[in-house]
């Protein structure tokens, strides 16, 4: 949005009149959507040689390991990062995103207490692979902490082109590493060593990006990281917590759940349904969430309409969530062998059932910001917590009565469906409460 010569550090008014007036929210989706599509066809297009060169249980092992990079990452810089975006100040920018360094590198260093755990690794898994690669834990969440705070950055100077081509990157580079680690028969690590390359080279990218196309630095100036760190004190206390527990819940436990219970081969299956059940969610869904928290940070403070905002979002989505759960609610079986090899039948059983939480999961994912932007985080934890005990307690009491894994997940996918109904409706309460609100003061 900003000329391609070294950007100066914007104003209020230059920061806020280039996003607005510049570029348009429908620009910016186009820019993320395209990219998204792109660092998605790869993936796709070699996903039959994948999975007919991998086993399920090579797919498990990096369910698991992505798992729990993902539940440390997540949370290595306090959600901080997040509030990049936010300040009018830009010098308090610079103090958060020097904040959210010194954070990474601090939980980087101490995921190295994964190494003494090894063997105790071992005897929850039941995985005598997946302890092999404890040794690249502490890189991967310095790598993909830090592609996080970067990507922050680059919202904040709305470099969306640039964030669509590092998707790009790490989607290209990893998945031809895979496909290549597994054509010239290295092993199963091939899995879980293209992925971190892939992470790795968007990584560097985004910086190298922020270095040439900006002159955004980390602000190292303790008194004012002190003061933006308690400013935006609800990200750690409030925001992180429902992250890592989301995280935790959603795939790391959930993970273990599976694998405990019904083996490493049942998790294998069910990780590529929601890996290629959220392909659509990626490529349509985080496009959509990233404009509209920008959209709906601007809004909010115009004292416009977040309710008009809300429904044009849900229904651009709903074009796209619809027919996706129609193919895969009817085709899945079909689709999932004819496509990834007959190993998969079962696969494409499941993606039949899950399909419709993935569906309502869809529908929301971009309006899930809108807690943040009008501050009702809490309330927000309170609806992910009640999903967690109740999609996870259904998995444990059933698992532990002796019901099949297909039975559970059905049952899984009612609670979470449900759950996901309540959550959307309780966010458009929060923007016809905040319109409410604002109407009051304007008059």
């Amino acid at each position: 949005i900003f000329n391609n010569k070294l950007m100066k550090t914007p104003s209020l008014k230059d920061y806020y009149n280039s996003i607005i007036k510049r570029a348009k929210s429908q620009k910016n989706f186009l820019s993320l959507l395209s990219g998204n599509v792109i660092s998605q066809i790869i993936p796709f297009l070699i996903a039959p040689i994948i999975t007919r060169i991998f086993t399920p249980i090579d797919f498990a092992v990096q369910a698991n390991f992505i798992a729990l990079i993902m539940l440390i990452s997540s949370v290595a810089a306090l959600r901080y990062e997040v509030a990049i975006v936010l300040p009018r100040n830009h010098r308090k920018a610079r103090a958060i995103a020097s904040l959210s360094f010194i954070l990474i590198i601090i939980f980087s260093l101490l995921s190295n207490v994964l190494f003494f755990l090894k063997d105790f690794i071992t005897q929850v898994y039941n995985d005598q692979v997946l302890p092999q690669y404890i040794w690249l834990v502490s890189i991967a969440v310095l790598v993909v902490a830090s592609y996080n705070t970067f990507h922050n950055i680059c919202l904040r100077y709305g470099l969306f082109r640039h964030l669509s081509y590092s998707k790009i990157a790490q989607s290209t580079v990893g998945q031809l590493l895979i496909a290549a680690w597994g054509y010239w028969q290295w092993g199963g690590n091939g899995l879980i060593y293209g992925w971190f390359l892939g992470q790795l080279l968007s990584m560097v990218y985004l910086y190298v990006i922020i270095k040439q196309k900006t002159d955004f630095k980390p602000l190292w100036n303790f008194k004012l990281i002190r003061k933006v760190a308690h400013e935006y004190k609800k990200f750690p206390l409030v925001n992180s917590v429902h992250t890592v527990a989301d995280t935790f819940s959603q795939q790391f436990f959930l993970f273990w759940l599976i694998t405990y219970f019904f083996g490493a081969e049942t998790l294998g299956l069910f990780s590529i349904v929601i890996k290629y059940l959220r392909i659509p969610i990626q490529l349509i869904g985080n496009a959509l969430s990233q404009v509209f928290y920008k959209d709906a940070a601007q809004t909010y403070q115009d004292k416009n309409s977040l309710q008009k905002l809300f429904l044009k979002n849900l229904k651009t989505t709903l074009l796209f969530a619809l027919p996706f759960l129609l193919i895969i609610g009817f085709g899945g079986r079909v689709l999932f062998t004819f496509y990834l090899g007959d190993q998969w039948y079962q696969a494409g059983v499941y993606a039949q059932y899950y399909v419709l939480s993935m569906f309502f999961y869809f529908l929301i994912l971009p309006v899930n910001s809108l807690p943040l932007v009008v501050d009702k985080q809490e309330l927000d934890f309170v609806f992910a917590v009640i999903n967690y005990v109740l999609s996870l307690g259904t998995i444990i009491i059933m698992a532990a009565v002796g019901y099949s894994f297909a039975k559970i997940l059905i049952a899984y996918t009612i609670v979470q469906s449900v759950v996901y109904i309540c959550t959307g409706i309780w966010y458009f309460y929060l923007a016809y409460k905040a319109d409410k609100s604002n109407m009051k003061i304007n008059n």
